[in-house]
């Protein structure tokens, strides 16, 4: 019998926070103009993942999209998502994403974390 009633999936959190590339896409459905931003991720799950970065997107009254290129595991992965939450910690801006992957690639995520689990490189939560 499992007994596990988790609601959501395991957070994995990085031991060493990663910097990638961060693209706002769409600010309430408008594209926005392509350039990069620099921000760290801190922790991921298969659903979503906790970023910094030093922008303030005011995320209460805007609906915001970003896509996210991720070297983990000596793999490049690009992720999209929308931003859900945000807190200023730091001198920074603590954002929550909730990634919409496509079928085609949702067992991609998995493999490179538990390729990540198996180096020692990240924590579960």
């Amino acid at each position: 019998m499992n007994t596990n009633r988790r609601a959501e999936p395991f957070r994995y959190t990085l031991k060493e926070p990663s910097t990638f590339d961060l693209h706002i896409l769409t600010i309430n459905g408008i594209p926005v103009p392509p350039k990069p931003v620099s921000a760290v991720l801190i922790d991921i799950s298969r659903s979503g993942c906790h970023l910094s970065f030093t922008l303030n997107v005011n995320i209460d009254n805007n609906l915001v999209r970003v896509g996210m290129e991720l070297e983990l595991a000596e793999e490049t992965l690009y992720l999209e998502g929308t931003l859900k939450w945000n807190k200023e910690q730091d001198g920074s801006f603590h954002y929550g994403a909730q990634l919409d992957i496509p079928e085609a690639d949702r067992d991609r995520l998995p493999r490179v974390l538990r390729r990540l689990a198996g180096e020692g490189k990240i924590m579960v939560r």
